[in-house]
């Protein structure tokens, strides 16, 4: 499990660097084409020669200039750590703009791509910090807001300080035989979590790291095939089976997760894994339609002796035309149908999903709802954009969204239930603006803003705050790209997720966030700092911890500093730390008392 996001997971976007890597192969072949020209330019006289050398000094400052470009973007995913444990920037690969790489020589004469690929994923992180979570609740996890007297209860005290070893691997294989013909693709992903020294000998996913080890945990993150009807997956890709969900139009199997957080909606609404079937088109832009059941639940059997299954259905239809060259406007429209009555599970056995759920809100900081047994819909309309993300056409670089949530669910038992219906409707925006200011990309400012609306008053029926599918799974959504360590949680970890919002509601109250950073390449493409200012305030006043003391809605400053060092291709090592100021919204509560600070080390490997 693991957030992404399990969550997000960077692990996911390799998924696609098979394809990538070898295109990489390819360059290879294209660099000995350029040198036999070359040679035979020579041997045939003067002028072909002198044209030979024309050709390839225009293909080396081609081929240099793309290479510069894609470095930018190996920062990230290298530097990350993974699952929406690791945050990156981008991978030394062609990533979105593999077809316009593809197409600028002849690629007849390369060899054949290899029908099997093994991607592995390796991150390691030690943590010391005086926010001390129970990760006994999620059986090896902590995950959600500090403060909250439930769930994971995060807390940060005076005298009280917590370190820990946390480790993850994840293994990607594709398979695509020679005799379909380029027609599908199956993949395969799988994920083993567990902090060091927890668990021997026994059954437990997110366990495993004490003596002996003997521990059976893995867990199964994507078995799918992918169907290619054009033989041309920039064209048109079918995807059958367990699969990455993101609110975006890209095709997760073939974008790298740096272009997938930065991106759409950011994951900022949904960031997961789920089975279903998905519809990736390339024709006159760039289209996608998913539909996934996100579980089920025998609802009705105890009261009606119905023992049918009843469902949440997820349908999401986005789209994506590029206005101009590396400038994208984007709209979706997504729904959601829940006839589980609150029976349905995000953790099987512990923990349920939807709106009526007692404990998910405590894990992923979303909004408590007091309805019993609730069915009903959610519809999304949003949209979005982005500009020059990647540098290739100037220094300034912009991404955002807008997205409008609305919805109802009715109680299946209002005689029972303290509220017979709930009304939701919220506003959600977001924009960043990026400026180059060095020699690469990795040379950059930041500034970015997150909004969402809050409400006052969350024991009655209507709801005016932001509603992500965190409201469904474990989580369910996450904000990869605010490049925070503690104000919202670092997203390079394993089974520890937690900050002081995980969810870009803020627990129902809404948020107003501003994060400003400043990144510099000290040694090109081998030492990399970074370092970063955040503040946040809820959009509305929320509940007191305590009768006595009034709150706030000042969620408090965060001020970090990052320095990675990249040892070798795609194996980073690095040294984060976060200081934050807590603000009134911590007035009263008895167990944030101090301010909290985070020191972690990663290292992080991806082998292919």
């Amino acid at each position: 499990m693991g957030p992404v996001p399990g969550g997000c997971r960077v692990a996911r976007a390799r998924q696609g660097w098979s394809t990538a890597s070898r295109g990489g192969q390819s360059a290879g072949h294209g660099k000995s084409r350029a040198r036999r020209r070359s040679q035979s330019g020579r041997k045939a006289g003067s002028a072909p020669a002198h044209g030979a050398e024309v050709f390839m000094a225009r293909w080396w400052l081609s081929e240099a200039r793309r290479a510069a470009r894609r470095s930018a973007g190996a920062l990230a995913l290298a530097l990350a750590g993974v699952s929406l444990p690791a945050a990156a920037q981008s991978t030394p690969v062609p990533g979105l703009y593999y077809g316009e790489w593809n197409d600028e020589a002849n690629r007849d004469e390369d060899a054949k791509p290899s029908q099997f690929s093994l991607i592995n994923y390796f991150f390691t992180r030690v943590s010391v910090q005086n926010q001390v979570g129970d990760p006994a609740g999620l059986r090896g996890v902590s995950l959600g807001p500090i403060g909250m007297p439930a769930g994971s209860a995060v807390r940060a005290e005076p005298g009280l300080s917590a370190y820990f070893i946390e480790q993850r691997w994840i293994p990607v294989m594709e398979y695509s035989p020679h005799f379909v013909d380029g027609l599908a693709s199956f993949r395969a992903q799988f994920e083993i979590d567990y902090m060091w020294g927890r668990s021997a000998n026994a059954l437990q996913q997110n366990e495993g790291g004490g003596f002996n080890a003997d521990q059976v945990n893995i867990q199964t993150k994507n078995v799918n095939v992918a169907l290619y009807p054009t033989r041309k997956p920039r064209e048109l890709t079918l995807l059958v089976g367990t699969q990455p969900v993101y609110d975006n139009v890209y095709d997760p199997t073939r974008t790298p997760l740096s272009d997938i957080t930065r991106t759409g909606y950011k994951m900022s609404f949904l960031g997961s894994d789920a089975t279903g079937i998905s519809l990736f088109s390339g024709y006159k832009g760039l289209a996608k339609l998913s539909l996934m059941p996100l579980g089920t639940a025998q609802a009705d059997k105890g009261t009606r002796n119905d023992p049918r299954l009843k469902y949440i259905w997820l349908i999401t239809g986005d789209y994506v035309y590029p206005v101009r060259p590396n400038t994208n406007v984007g709209l979706s429209l997504w729904f959601l149908n829940d006839q589980t009555k609150g029976d349905a599970y995000a953790f099987e056995g512990l923990v349920k999903s939807g709106p009526s759920s007692t404990g998910l809100n405590t894990f992923t900081g979303t909004a408590r709802f007091d309805i019993a047994r609730p069915t009903g819909n959610v519809f999304w309309a949003g949209a979005n954009f982005n500009h020059n993300i990647d540098f290739r056409t100037g220094r300034f670089g912009a991404s955002g969204f807008v997205m409008y949530n609305g919805g109802k669910y009715v109680s299946d038992d209002p005689e029972r239930s303290a509220l017979a219906e709930l009304n939701i409707s919220g506003l959600s925006a977001n924009l960043e603006l990026m400026y180059q200011w060095g020699r690469g990309p990795a040379d950059m400012l930041t500034l970015e803003g997150m909004y969402t609306t809050g409400d006052d008053d969350l024991s009655d029926s209507r709801y005016t705050g932001a509603f992500t599918l965190n409201q469904y799974g474990l989580p369910g959504a996450v904000w990869f790209n605010h490049k925070m360590l503690i104000l919202f949680p670092f997203t390079s970890t394993v089974n520890n997720y937690t900050g002081a919002v995980t969810d870009i509601s803020n627990q129902g109250y809404g948020m107003r966030a501003a994060i400003a950073t400043a990144a510099w390449d000290m040694v090109p493409n081998k030492l990399n700092l970074k370092l970063g200012v955040g503040t946040a305030t809820s959009d509305a006043t929320p509940v007191r911890w305590t009768p006595e003391v009034e709150r706030g809605r000042y969620i408090g400053t965060e001020v970090n500093a990052e320095l990675r060092y990249h040892i070798r291709y795609l194996m980073t090592a690095g040294l984060h730390a976060g200081y934050l100021f807590r603000g009134s919204f911590y007035d009263g509560s008895p167990t944030i008392r101090t301010n909290p600070f985070s020191v972690f080390t990663t290292f992080t490997w991806y082998a292919f």
